[in-house]
């Protein structure tokens, strides 16, 4: 247990403040931090910030404390604050924390310990308050109506941009602040590579297809992915698509309290193996989603614990395979207290886009 935290990522932040916003070019806002000693919870923040922060969140469990917007401004406040404080550790977030400032805190406090309170906070994030849930459900609405749109649009001769185009136009018209993550719409021999991003390529008659992407809306994220066959698909096609979907769905059956995330995993293992395409498949099964789109715990091999009530996680198996192509299905659940409700969905989920 550490005497104070110093929070400074922008998931943590929004956390633990509920203050979130898009503005976040370099040098035009300036750095920001939460610092929690005892019963005392300071906002550190650029003087230009106060009036937002006042009328975004309500501050009454909060002291909010201003610098002029300069680093150096910064860093002393930053000092200050902690100097009011009696500790020996210092918990900070070792992604979060830029060096500079880490820098500057070792050598203004050399004898106090500075421990990870990485997993902490992510553990802490993991079970959703009904507040978070609602706006869960909000930003996978506005995801949903998305794909509901793209199955409408797409045809051949559209290029990958200009379908995530129309896909992000089409959330910014329900709310979306944003993507959380850089959208998937790839085709063809695109959709076998999990790590390639839309591009010029043009939609073919006969190819998948892959469209993974989410919304932001009200600070939290979502993250669905479907896989569409383009007018018409081959018989291999049709078998890959349907051997995926039904992992899928059998997986999310076992959702429920106390399940264990290993064994998900393994089971996931289990059917992919039966299928002609086993050897193709990503063994990557979920994770969590919460303010970012892909939060901790992920579950691939390796995976400890159990599911717990309002947990919201993905169910995602995936076979990439060449002169096929690739198939992600992709829901976001809810873990609720006797099962599960899945929070994304086609009213029609026949995967072929008809003409």
């Amino acid at each position: 247990m550490c005497d104070v935290l110093l929070l400074t990522s922008e998931a943590n932040v929004q956390y633990e403040t509920g203050f979130h916003t898009t503005a976040r070019r370099p040098k035009q806002i300036g750095p920001n931090a939460v610092i929690i000693s005892g019963s005392e919870k300071y906002f550190l923040i650029p003087e230009k910030w106060k009036m937002q922060v006042e009328e975004s969140i309500d501050t009454g469990n909060l002291t909010l404390v201003t610098y002029s917007n300069t680093s150096d401004c910064y860093h002393d406040k930053l000092a200050e604050l902690l100097r009011s404080s009696d500790f020996r550790t210092i918990g900070i977030e070792t992604g979060g924390l830029e060096l500079k400032s880490y820098l500057y805190l070792k050598n203004r406090f050399p004898d106090a310990d500075f421990i990870d309170i990485t997993r902490q906070m992510e553990k802490k994030r993991l079970v959703k308050r009904p507040d978070e849930i609602t706006a869960l459900r909000h930003a996978a609405d506005a995801a949903v109506k998305a794909m509901e749109h793209a199955k409408t649009i797409i045809m051949p001769g559209m290029s990958e941009l200009q379908c995530a185009a129309e896909i992000e136009f089409c959330m910014r018209l329900q709310g979306s602040e944003g993507v959380p993550f850089t959208m998937k719409a790839l085709s063809g021999e695109n959709s076998q590579v999990v790590t390639r991003v839309p591009g010029n390529k043009r939609i073919r008659e006969g190819e998948f297809v892959l469209l993974d992407f989410g919304a932001k809306v009200e600070g939290y994220s979502s993250d669905w992915t479907r896989t569409f066959s383009v007018f018409s698909e081959t018989k291999e096609m049709k078998a890959l698509h349907e051997t995926v979907f039904g992992m899928e769905r059998e997986l999310i059956s076992r959702i429920k309290p106390g399940t264990s995330m290993a064994e998900l995993v393994e089971l996931a293992g289990e059917l992919a193996a039966k299928s002609p395409y086993g050897k193709y498949y990503n063994p990557h099964l979920g994770h969590s989603v919460g303010i970012t789109s892909h939060e901790w715990p992920i579950m691939e091999p390796g995976i400890e614990g159990e599911l717990q009530e309002n947990m919201v996680i993905t169910i995602e198996p995936g076979m990439y395979v060449p002169g096929i192509g690739g198939v992600r299905i992709e829901d976001e659940i809810l873990v609720t207290g006797d099962g599960y409700e899945i929070l994304t969905g086609l009213a029609d989920e026949n995967h072929v886009i008809v003409k």
